[in-house]
């Protein structure tokens, strides 16, 4: 098992060959650009956290339930559908009075 994250003020840099390796796990396919792109962006999000993680919260009480005034749903009521011409009017494609697809699950 590897030592645990060296601390903020001593963190390397995100390297590009690590970025790589998530890319592959991810399996992305990064163009040379794309990948010093997304590490540039990386670091800079890690540079955040690691200022993030040096402020003193200890005075902040913790936060289990958040609850933002104005984000209510509406109630769920009912309401009349679009017409299935209208609705599958603008369908590239159309089979057997729905929308057709393309297969997504193989079948065999």
């Amino acid at each position: 098992m590897k030592d645990a994250a060296p601390p903020p003020d001593q963190a390397s840099p995100l390297q590009r060959e690590q970025v790589l390796a998530l890319a592959r796990l991810a399996h992305l396919d990064l163009t040379d650009e794309e990948a010093d792109s997304l590490t540039g962006d990386l670091e800079r999000i890690l540079v955040y956290i690691r200022q993030l993680e040096s402020l003193d919260v200890s005075d902040v009480p913790p936060t289990a339930n958040l609850e933002i005034e104005g984000a209510r749903l509406r109630e769920d009521e009912p309401s009349p559908s679009l017409p299935r011409d209208v609705a599958l009017g603008q369908a590239p494609r159309v089979q057997e009075g729905g929308f057709e697809v393309p297969a997504f699950v193989d079948e065999g």
